[in-house]
């Protein structure tokens, strides 16, 4: 019976060595846009491991935009917030609603595609970034791997789902973990940072 015991926990023993832990992604976020100046004035991502972080870097245009420390960032699984289109004539406001959550599981596929991803390149840690579009609004993971700066040479094999893509306006591979639209408003959404 101990014998019979002991084998049954040394078993849960290895399985549960076995099973991949929560880890840390990014320390390093941007926020930017693809068609001109916005304000992204509360935009929050959460992770599985329970934080997460703000990308309401205020007026953002370009890609990859502003950049700011996150801190230690796990694989998403939520993003909700609020931006705004400031153009000459009219302010469009956008807001992604609280329910929109993140499929975490692919996200950590992808995440991993991308960090076994170079045959070379080395770094672990990457970026989380927000794009935002008009009502679009995305959510890319990239390594920074800079052809011009790295060899960027990917393992054979390394990528058979074709999650590694090219950033727009970029030669920088990034892994989309969200691409969703929001609502759109010609006046401010009530409890957003714009509405007074």
């Amino acid at each position: 019976m101990k014998i019979k015991l002991l084998l049954i926990l040394a078993t849960l023993f290895i399985l549960t060595g076995c099973e991949e832990k929560p880890f840390y992604v990014a320390s390093i976020g941007n926020a930017g846009s693809l068609d001109g100046q916005y304000g992204i004035r509360d935009m929050s991502v959460s992770d599985v491991l329970g934080g997460g972080a703000g990308f309401g870097y205020g007026a953002v245009n370009g890609y990859t935009g502003k950049s700011a420390d996150i801190g230690r960032m796990g694989v998403p699984n939520h993003i909700e917030g609020f931006w705004a289109k400031y153009e000459d004539d009219a302010t469009t406001y956008f807001r992604i609603s609280a329910d929109i959550d993140i499929d975490s599981e692919l996200a950590e596929k992808k995440i991993r595609t991308l960090r076994n991803y170079y045959e070379h390149f080395e770094r672990k840690k990457g970026t989380m970034q927000v794009l935002v579009e008009k009502e679009r609004v995305r959510l890319f993971y990239t390594l920074y791997c800079s052809p011009n700066l790295n060899d960027c040479t990917p393992k054979p094999d390394a990528d058979p789902n074709n999650w590694v893509e090219k950033a727009p306006e970029s030669v920088r591979n990034v892994v989309v973990l969200f691409d969703g639209k929001g609502e759109m408003s010609l006046t401010p959404f009530p409890d957003s940072p714009y509405e007074n």
